[in-house]
């Protein structure tokens, strides 16, 4: 678009000159018949495309000066970031010359950080006494005594006793 823009800008000047050109009278052509007409009409024409790129012109120069406060506090609010950012990593590069300097002196090896207890119970849901619980399924045979073989002797002898 920026280019379509400066390809009708220069059409423009160029017919601005062409029709200075036919003002002055330093350059005639096809004049014979009417030269005044054709003179005038060509100057007007040049007259409003003057007027067409001063007042585009000045437009453009306002959109500027509109934008140019916008633009400032940009870089203000970049500029203050930047400090920000420069300020922190300052910060943490003292903090951790610090800590070397204190581990050079301690002679202490470095602990690993342990992670904290837990001090808090966990959170129980409440049973709604309105959902009726069945207990689980039984199984379809009998859990017969003699496959699970106990070391007690006592009960053992329980179980043949009451046979």
């Amino acid at each position: 678009m920026e280019m379509i823009k400066k390809i009708v800008n220069i059409l423009v000047m160029v017919y601005l000159v062409l029709a200075l050109l036919l003002y002055l009278d330093i350059l005639n052509i096809g004049q014979q018949t009417n030269p005044g007409f054709y003179t005038n009409f060509f100057l007007a024409g040049g007259l409003l495309l003057l007027l067409e790129l001063i007042v585009e012109n000045i437009y453009i120069m306002a959109v500027k000066r509109q934008h140019l406060p916008y633009q400032n506090k940009i870089n203000e609010l970049k500029a203050s970031l930047y400090d920000q950012k420069q300020e922190t990593q300052d910060l943490i590069k003292k903090h951790h010359e610090e800590l070397a300097v204190a581990r050079a002196t301690s002679h202490v090896p470095p602990q690993a950080p342990y992670p904290q207890e837990i001090t808090s119970r966990p959170v129980l849901t409440p049973i709604d006494p309105n959902i009726i619980m069945t207990p689980a399924p039984l199984t379809s045979k009998p859990v017969d005594p003699a496959d699970y073989p106990t070391k007690n002797t006592d009960s053992d002898t329980y179980r043949e006793l009451n046979r």
